[in-house]
């Protein structure tokens, strides 16, 4: 009997962890990034990605060929967020109130160093 409610919550548990997992982000940083940095930055960029995915991912990600792929954003695009130059749309949705200009710093971050796909 314990052994078939192991299986049964191992089943289980199994199945929540596979349906939860994300696919690995990799990022790319200068060649004299030292490591120590590499890895806080690492952290941040991790922070940036979760934010990203809360405020911009509904409108930003799309779907090609069944995969979910980020704008290749360049560094005046990303500029315009943080100083809110933007449309009616960010104004609104990437207000000061709703994201903070911390946490659009870690997101510009994220969009920065993840590895780009190849064109």
């Amino acid at each position: 009997m314990y052994l078939r409610l192991f299986i049964i919550l191992f089943c289980i548990a199994f199945i929540i962890d596979a349906c939860t997992a994300q696919k690995k982000i990799t990022y790319e940083f200068p060649d004299a990034m030292s490591e120590p940095v590499q890895a806080e930055y690492t952290r941040l960029c991790e922070k940036g990605r979760v934010l990203y995915e809360i405020n911009c991912a509904s409108c930003h990600t799309k779907k090609v060929k069944g995969k979910m792929v980020i704008p290749e954003f360049t560094q005046e695009q990303l500029g315009a967020y943080s100083i809110r130059i933007a449309n009616a749309t960010h104004e609104e949705n990437v207000s000061e109130a709703r994201v903070s200009a911390e946490e659009l710093t870690l997101i510009t971050y994220f969009l920065t160093y993840s590895k780009k796909s190849k064109k």
